[in-house]
């Protein structure tokens, strides 16, 4: 699966395919909330659901979407 560009700009969560992975710093930086809250939602099992990719947490740009149109 393909993993969003990790460069400066902020990836669009719209045109990213459904199956692209974000990493923790890209979601925050899409969402607006900071990578601790993220951790910490994490934890608690709230937030968008995590895929674990080399048991590192990933975020797929569906279920980001999904997560953030609940919101």
């Amino acid at each position: 699966m393909p993993v969003a560009s990790s460069g400066n700009s902020i990836p669009d969560i719209q045109k990213l395919p459904d199956g692209a992975l974000l990493t923790r710093r890209q979601l925050a930086e899409i969402s607006s909330f900071k990578v601790i809250t993220l951790k910490v939602w994490a934890k608690q099992g709230r937030g968008p659901k995590i895929t674990r990719v080399e048991n590192r947490p990933r975020y797929r740009a569906q279920d980001v979407r999904e997560w953030m149109a609940a919101g």
